[in-house]
Protein backbone atom coordinates (compact mmCIF):
# COMPACT_ATOMS: atom_id res chain seq x y z
CA UNK A 1 0.00 0.00 0.00
CA UNK A 2 3.16 2.46 0.84
CA UNK A 3 3.84 1.96 -2.92
CA UNK A 4 0.76 2.83 -4.34
CA UNK A 5 0.47 6.24 -1.67
CA UNK A 6 4.10 6.64 -3.33
CA UNK A 7 2.86 6.64 -6.78
CA UNK A 8 0.28 8.72 -6.29
CA UNK A 9 2.41 11.84 -4.90
CA UNK A 10 4.86 11.36 -7.74
CA UNK A 11 1.64 11.77 -9.59
CA UNK A 12 0.31 14.71 -7.79
CA UNK A 13 3.38 16.77 -7.99
CA UNK A 14 3.98 15.76 -11.89
CA UNK A 15 0.33 17.79 -11.90
CA UNK A 16 -0.94 14.13 -13.33
CA UNK A 17 -4.49 14.44 -11.75
CA UNK A 18 -5.88 10.87 -13.93
CA UNK A 19 -3.49 8.97 -12.16
CA UNK A 20 -4.14 10.37 -8.89
CA UNK A 21 -7.70 10.07 -9.14
CA UNK A 22 -7.15 6.54 -10.21
CA UNK A 23 -4.64 5.71 -7.15
CA UNK A 24 -7.02 7.16 -4.72
CA UNK A 25 -9.78 4.78 -5.77
CA UNK A 26 -7.30 1.69 -5.96
CA UNK A 27 -6.79 2.64 -2.16
CA UNK A 28 -4.00 5.30 -2.05
CA UNK A 29 -4.01 7.84 0.64
CA UNK A 30 -4.96 11.18 -0.66
CA UNK A 31 -3.70 12.51 2.29
CA UNK A 32 -0.18 10.22 2.49
CA UNK A 33 3.00 12.59 3.70
CA UNK A 34 6.44 11.35 2.71
CA UNK A 35 9.69 11.10 4.96
CA UNK A 36 10.03 14.69 3.68
CA UNK A 37 6.95 16.43 4.68
CA UNK A 38 5.18 16.46 1.16
CA UNK A 39 1.54 15.46 0.97
CA UNK A 40 -0.52 16.26 -2.49
CA UNK A 41 -2.54 19.14 -1.46
CA UNK A 42 0.52 20.88 -0.65
CA UNK A 43 1.40 20.73 -4.25
CA UNK A 44 -1.90 21.59 -5.46
CA UNK A 45 -1.68 24.39 -3.11
CA UNK A 46 2.57 25.47 -4.00
CA UNK A 47 1.35 25.62 -7.50
CA UNK A 48 -1.64 27.08 -7.55
CA UNK A 49 -3.15 24.59 -9.29
CA UNK A 50 -7.15 25.16 -9.11
CA UNK A 51 -8.08 21.70 -10.98
CA UNK A 52 -5.49 20.06 -8.31
CA UNK A 53 -7.55 21.56 -5.70
CA UNK A 54 -10.92 21.02 -6.45
CA UNK A 55 -9.82 17.24 -7.18
CA UNK A 56 -7.80 16.64 -4.44
CA UNK A 57 -10.53 18.47 -1.65
CA UNK A 58 -12.86 15.74 -3.30
CA UNK A 59 -10.94 12.85 -2.80
CA UNK A 60 -10.75 13.61 0.49
CA UNK A 61 -7.65 15.75 1.33
CA UNK A 62 -6.99 17.66 4.21
CA UNK A 63 -6.79 21.29 4.30
CA UNK A 64 -5.60 21.59 7.95
CA UNK A 65 -2.88 20.50 10.09
CA UNK A 66 -0.96 21.16 12.73
CA UNK A 67 2.43 21.57 11.77
CA UNK A 68 1.38 22.71 8.75
CA UNK A 69 -0.18 25.80 6.85
CA UNK A 70 -1.42 25.65 4.32
CA UNK A 71 -2.81 29.20 3.83
CA UNK A 72 0.92 30.69 4.50
CA UNK A 73 2.43 28.39 2.27
CA UNK A 74 0.35 29.98 -0.70
CA UNK A 75 0.65 33.40 0.46
CA UNK A 76 4.36 32.58 0.39
CA UNK A 77 4.68 31.36 -3.19
CA UNK A 78 2.27 34.32 -4.02
CA UNK A 79 0.07 31.97 -5.50
CA UNK A 80 -3.65 34.30 -5.54
CA UNK A 81 -5.82 30.98 -6.40
CA UNK A 82 -5.24 28.71 -3.50
CA UNK A 83 -5.01 31.82 -0.95
CA UNK A 84 -8.54 32.57 -2.35
CA UNK A 85 -9.96 28.53 -2.33
CA UNK A 86 -8.28 28.14 1.21
CA UNK A 87 -10.29 31.67 2.42
CA UNK A 88 -13.63 30.11 0.33
CA UNK A 89 -13.16 26.76 2.66
CA UNK A 90 -12.73 28.08 5.69
CA UNK A 91 -9.32 28.50 6.29
CA UNK A 92 -8.19 30.49 9.66
CA UNK A 93 -6.93 34.07 8.32
CA UNK A 94 -5.60 34.80 11.93
CA UNK A 95 -3.52 31.81 12.04
CA UNK A 96 -0.42 32.17 13.35
CA UNK A 97 2.82 29.34 13.95
CA UNK A 98 2.93 28.90 17.92
CA UNK A 99 6.69 28.94 17.43
CA UNK A 100 7.48 31.96 15.53
CA UNK A 101 4.09 34.31 15.74
CA UNK A 102 4.27 34.83 11.84
CA UNK A 103 0.87 35.30 10.23
CA UNK A 104 0.05 34.68 6.42
CA UNK A 105 0.76 38.28 5.97
CA UNK A 106 4.37 38.00 7.01
CA UNK A 107 4.64 34.99 4.63
CA UNK A 108 3.39 37.36 1.86
CA UNK A 109 5.77 39.61 2.67
CA UNK A 110 8.58 37.71 2.88
CA UNK A 111 9.83 37.82 -1.31
CA UNK A 112 10.00 40.43 -3.42
CA UNK A 113 9.13 38.38 -6.47
CA UNK A 114 5.04 38.05 -7.89
CA UNK A 115 4.96 41.52 -6.55
CA UNK A 116 1.76 42.75 -7.86
CA UNK A 117 0.19 38.73 -6.82
CA UNK A 118 1.46 39.76 -3.42
CA UNK A 119 -0.56 42.74 -3.33
CA UNK A 120 -3.32 40.47 -4.40
CA UNK A 121 -2.99 38.35 -1.57
CA UNK A 122 -2.42 41.28 1.10
CA UNK A 123 -5.23 42.61 0.04
CA UNK A 124 -7.79 39.79 0.33
CA UNK A 125 -6.30 38.71 3.68
CA UNK A 126 -6.50 42.24 5.35
CA UNK A 127 -10.36 41.68 4.14
CA UNK A 128 -10.42 38.44 5.55
CA UNK A 129 -9.68 40.07 9.07
CA UNK A 130 -5.52 39.13 9.34
CA UNK A 131 -3.62 40.92 12.23
CA UNK A 132 -2.26 43.81 10.27
CA UNK A 133 -0.19 44.25 13.57
CA UNK A 134 0.84 41.21 14.58
CA UNK A 135 4.54 40.50 15.75
CA UNK A 136 7.08 37.78 15.43
CA UNK A 137 8.44 36.27 18.11
CA UNK A 138 11.88 38.08 18.80
CA UNK A 139 14.83 35.17 18.25
CA UNK A 140 13.13 32.05 17.14
CA UNK A 141 14.37 31.11 13.82
CA UNK A 142 12.43 31.74 10.42
CA UNK A 143 11.80 29.07 7.66
CA UNK A 144 11.16 32.72 5.94
CA UNK A 145 14.48 32.92 4.61
CA UNK A 146 17.49 31.17 3.63
CA UNK A 147 19.78 29.91 5.96
CA UNK A 148 20.48 31.44 10.01
CA UNK A 149 17.05 34.10 9.69
CA UNK A 150 16.12 34.69 13.05
CA UNK A 151 12.58 36.86 13.76
CA UNK A 152 12.96 40.65 15.32
CA UNK A 153 10.25 40.93 17.14
CA UNK A 154 8.40 42.52 13.46
CA UNK A 155 4.74 43.36 12.29
CA UNK A 156 3.76 42.73 8.57
CA UNK A 157 4.18 46.22 7.68
CA UNK A 158 8.40 45.85 8.88
CA UNK A 159 8.45 43.50 6.25
CA UNK A 160 6.65 45.48 4.03
CA UNK A 161 8.66 48.48 4.28
CA UNK A 162 11.94 46.08 3.56
CA UNK A 163 9.93 44.16 0.79
CA UNK A 164 7.12 45.21 -0.33
CA UNK A 165 5.59 48.00 -2.64
CA UNK A 166 3.79 51.35 -2.46
CA UNK A 167 0.73 49.15 -3.00
CA UNK A 168 1.34 47.05 0.02
CA UNK A 169 2.37 49.20 1.60
CA UNK A 170 -0.47 51.93 1.45
CA UNK A 171 -2.70 48.96 2.01
CA UNK A 172 -1.66 48.01 5.42
CA UNK A 173 -1.30 51.63 6.39
CA UNK A 174 -5.33 52.59 5.09
CA UNK A 175 -5.81 48.90 7.26
CA UNK A 176 -4.44 50.51 10.58
CA UNK A 177 -1.02 49.16 10.52
CA UNK A 178 1.12 51.54 12.86
CA UNK A 179 4.11 52.73 11.30
CA UNK A 180 5.59 53.84 14.96
CA UNK A 181 5.76 50.25 16.28
CA UNK A 182 8.96 48.93 17.05
CA UNK A 183 10.64 45.65 16.56
CA UNK A 184 12.95 43.80 19.45
CA UNK A 185 15.72 46.00 18.38
CA UNK A 186 13.92 49.38 18.45
CA UNK A 187 13.76 49.76 14.96
CA UNK A 188 9.82 50.82 13.17
CA UNK A 189 9.13 50.30 9.44
CA UNK A 190 10.52 53.32 8.47
CA UNK A 191 13.98 51.81 10.31
CA UNK A 192 13.62 48.81 8.36
CA UNK A 193 13.15 50.74 5.27
CA UNK A 194 16.14 52.80 5.50
CA UNK A 195 18.42 50.01 5.93
CA UNK A 196 17.35 48.02 3.13
CA UNK A 197 17.55 51.02 0.94
CA UNK A 198 14.55 51.93 -0.26
CA UNK A 199 13.38 54.96 -2.39
CA UNK A 200 12.38 58.32 -1.20
CA UNK A 201 8.80 57.56 -2.18
CA UNK A 202 8.33 54.51 0.08
CA UNK A 203 10.28 55.94 2.83
CA UNK A 204 7.50 58.87 2.88
CA UNK A 205 5.44 56.71 3.84
CA UNK A 206 6.06 55.49 6.47
CA UNK A 207 6.78 58.74 8.46
CA UNK A 208 4.99 59.63 11.48
CA UNK A 209 5.08 61.74 14.46
CA UNK A 210 8.82 62.42 15.80
CA UNK A 211 10.53 61.60 12.44
CA UNK A 212 12.01 63.88 10.17
CA UNK A 213 11.15 64.62 6.95
CA UNK A 214 12.24 63.03 4.02
CA UNK A 215 13.86 65.73 1.24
Amino acid sequence: MEDLDKKMLTAAFDGDLATVEKLVTQGADINYTDSSGNFAMFAAVWEGNQEALDLFYKLGAKISFDDCNLLCNAAFNGKVDSVKWLLDKGENPSFSFTNTGENALHYTLSKTSEMDERAEIVKMLIAAGTDINKKTLAGKPTLCFMRDAYLKGESPLHRAAAYGNVAIIKMLLDAGAEPSMKDANGDTPISWGSWHLRDAGILRLLIYEGVAGIR
